[in-house]
C-alpha cells in the first residue's frame, strides 16, 4: 500500500506534525497487527513500513522536514537521549496503544537515524500452549514435556519463527499448574511478564551473561529454568548441566530443523552423555500465513482485511524429535555418536515416525489453509510437496 490515508489529512505546516504523525503510526500498527513498525530515513522522505505477519510491508512515504521527523519523537517517547543520535541506542516507549508495550531501536544510516519499533502483544492476546495453533499430537507433548520434573526441552528455528511465543506458552502452562512451582527465567530482553514466576533481564555490562546467570539460578532453588537462547559452548553445557540436577530446563537454538540443531550441540563438543541423558525433546518451528478469507468475497481492488497481500494472521507448524523415548532415543544417539550427518539424521528421523515440516505444511495446504507459495517462501528448497 503506497498511500498513507492514516495520515493524508494532516498538515505538514502544522508545528505538531511530526507528533500527531507518530501517534497515528502507532495507533494504525496496533490495529492492523503488526509486529514491527520500520522508519527508514531516504534522501527526500521517510518510508514507513509494517511487518505484517511476517513480511514487510511499505505503508506509505512522508516528505522530510525538520516538522517531519518522526524519529526524534520516538526517541523522546523512549527516553533516548536526542543527542546521542549517532549511535545505536534502544529504550521502551512511554506511550502504549491498546496495552500494547513497544519497544524503540535507533540505528544511524548515511541518510539519518533509522528506527524500529517493536509490538509485544497485549495481555490479553497471550497464548497458551492449547492456543498455539500446533497440531495436536505437538500440543499433547508440549503438555507432557511441561508435565516434567527433569531435562532440556530446545526450541529452534529462524529468528520470527515464534520460538519465545511457545516457550512462554510452555511457561504459563507451568504457571498454572498445582501444586506451584518454582520458575525463574534468563532472559535478553524479557518480552512478556508472567505473574507467578521470576524473570531476570541479562545485564552482560555488570558480568551477568547467560551462563554465569544460570549457574547462580540452581542456586535459587527453581524446579523449571529458562534461558532465552543457546548462543554458546558455554550456555549449551550448563543448560544441559542443570537437566541432569533435578531440573527442567527450555531454551532456544537458532537452527533450520531437529537433527541440525542436535548436530550443532555435537559440533560444540559437548560430552555425548550430556545430550544422552539431559536433551528430552527438540521442536522446530515456523509461522505460515493464511490464506485471506475475505479476498474473495471483496467487490474492490484492494481487500481491506489483508491490504491486498492475500493472507491474515498466521499458523504455526512444527516437527518435534523426542529423544526420551526408548528406541528413537537410543537410535538417533547412536547414530549421533557415529557421525552421521544431519541430513542421514532427519532420515532416521522421518523414518521413525516424525512428522516433518514439509509434511506439515502441504497438510495445511491440502485443507486450503495456506497455499504453495507460502510454504516455498518459508520453506525454500526444502518445501517440495512430498
Amino acid at each position: 500500500m503506497e498511500s498513507g490515508p492514516v495520515w493524508s489529512d494532516l498538515r505538514p505546516d502544522d508545528p505538531e506534525y511530526a507528533l500527531r504523525l507518530v501517534d497515528r503510526i502507532l495507533k494504525a500498527a496496533a490495529e492492523r497487527r503488526a509486529s514491527d513498525i520500520h522508519l527508514h530515513p531516504r534522501a527526500d522522505h521517510w518510508e514507513i513500513l509494517f511487518r505484517l505477519d511476517g513480511v514487510l510491508c511499505v505503508i506509505g512515504r512522508v516528505p522530510r522536514s525538520s516538522l517531519t521527523d518522526p524519529v526524534t519523537r520516538l526517541m523522546v517517547l523512549a527516553n533516548i537521549p536526542t543527542y546521542k543520535a549517532g549511535q545505536p541506542m534502544e529504550g521502551r516507549l512511554s506511550q502504549s496503544t491498546r496495552d500494547v508495550e513497544m519497544r524503540l531501536g535507533t540505528f544511524p544510516t548515511v541518510h539519518g537515524i533509522r528506527a524500529v519499533v517493536r509490538l509485544f502483544a497485549a495481555t490479553d492476546e497471550l497464548v497458551t500452549i492449547e492456543h498455539l495453533g500446533l497440531s495436536k499430537d505437538i500440543v499433547e507433548s508440549l503438555v507432557e514435556l511441561s508435565e516434567s520434573r527433569d531435562g532440556a526441552v530446545l526450541l529452534t528455528g529462524p529468528a520470527g519463527s515464534g520460538k519465545t511465543t511457545t516457550l512462554y506458552a510452555c511457561l504459563r502452562y507451568i504457571a498454572r499448574m498445582t501444586p506451584r512451582r518454582s520458575v525463574l527465567t534468563i532472559e535478553d530482553p524479557i518480552e512478556s511478564v508472567i505473574e507467578s514466576i521470576s524473570q531476570s533481564q541479562l545485564q552482560p555490562a555488570i558480568g551477568m551473561t547467560l551462563a554465569s546467570s544460570l549457574r547462580s539460578a540452581v542456586r535459587q532453588d527453581p524446579e523449571v529454568l529458562l534461558v532465552s537462547e543457546i548462543r554458546d559452548v558455554e550456555t549449551a553445557e550448563a543448560v544441559l548441566m542443570s537437566s541432569l540436577t533435578g531440573h527442567l530446563v527450555f531454551s532456544s537454538l537458532h537452527a533450520g530443523d531437529v537433527t541440525t540443531a542436535l548436530r550443532r550441540l555435537v559440533q560444540m563438543n559437548l560430552p555425548t552423555y550430556l545430550l544422552r541423558s539431559g536433551l528430552r525433546a527438540i521442536c522446530c518451528q515456523r509461522l505460515l500465513r493464511k490464506r485471506c478469507k475475505s479476498c474473495d468475497l471483496q467487490t474492490q481492488p484492494e481487500c481491506a482485511r489483508c491490504i491486498g497481500t492475500g493472507y491474515y494472521g498466521r499458523i504455526a507448524i512444527a516437527e518435534l524429535l523426542r529423544l526420551d523415548r526408548g528406541e528413537v532415543g537410543e537410535e538417533m544417539m547412536r547414530r549421533l555418536t557415529a557421525g552421521d550427518s544431519a541430513h542421514l539424521l532427519y532420515t532416521s528421523a522421518e523414518k521413525d515416525g516424525m512428522l516433518t515440516l514439509r509434511q506439515r505444511a502441504w497438510q495445511l495446504v491440502d485443507s486450503g489453509i495456506t497455499d504453495e507459495r507460502e510454504v516455498y517462501r518459508v520453506l525454500g528448497r526444502s518445501g517440495s510437496k512430498p
